[in-house]
Parts: structure tokens; C-alpha cells; sequence
């Protein structure tokens, strides 16, 4: 009988951290997806035997970098 409330008790908490972990449905709150990364740009920049580098910033995002030798 002593249990009980400690049973219920964890119940409610388990209850508590699963509704904060629960995504939140309003649309305003949800960011939309990049368009696609097109990796046929970059080489038209460059000569014949070179290729343009590809790079990621701190923030993630990808950029065209120099133009570098094929290997």
C-alpha cells in the first residue's frame, strides 16, 4: 500500500516530460526546408581539369569555394 503513491507519482512525471518532448503542432513554430543543394552549378565556373570546391560554414550552410585541380 506504501508504493502506491510513489507509483503515481512517477506516473506524473513521466507524464510531465513526455508532453515537453512532444513536438508542437502549430505551423507558425515549424521552419521550411531548404530548396535542394544542386552540385551540377559549380563546375561550369571553372576550366577544362579544374573543379570548384564545395565548403560548409559554422552555421551549416554550404558554399561554392575556389576553383581546385582534378585528382
Amino acid at each position: 500500500m506504501r508504493f502506491i503513491p510513489h507509483i503515481l507519482a512517477a506516473f506524473m512525471v513521466l507524464a510531465a516530460v513526455s508532453a515537453q518532448a512532444a513536438p508542437n503542432p502549430n505551423p507558425e513554430n515549424w521552419l521550411p526546408l531548404g530548396s535542394p543543394l544542386s552540385f551540377g552549378l559549380g563546375d561550369q565556373g571553372c576550366e577544362m581539369g579544374w573543379h570548384q570546391a564545395l565548403w560548409r560554414d559554422w552555421r551549416g550552410d554550404w558554399w561554392w569555394g575556389p576553383c581546385v585541380p582534378n585528382r
